[in-house]
């Protein structure tokens, strides 16, 4: 079941809390019961092994020096 973060519209709480997508809607804030809005969060993903054009790119630039991934 993912995590998925949340602020209550209400008091401004926020929390992380794990749900099936499909009840991820009927959440409600643990502190005062309110109506709460999902936070979009970024996260990481890192892929372990060798590319097979054999290039030290990132895969988010076409090769050679980026800023996004300093190379």
């Amino acid at each position: 079941m993912p995590t998925f973060d949340f602020e209550c519209k209400k008091c401004g709480h926020r929390f992380s809390e794990f749900v099936s997508i499909k009840n991820k809607d009927k959440v409600t804030c643990p502190e005062c019961g309110g109506s709460v809005q999902q936070l979009f969060t970024g996260f990481l993903y890192i892929s372990k092994g060798s590319s097979s054009s054999g290039s030290s790119s990132c895969g988010s630039c076409s090769g050679g020096s980026c800023s996004t991934c300093g190379l």
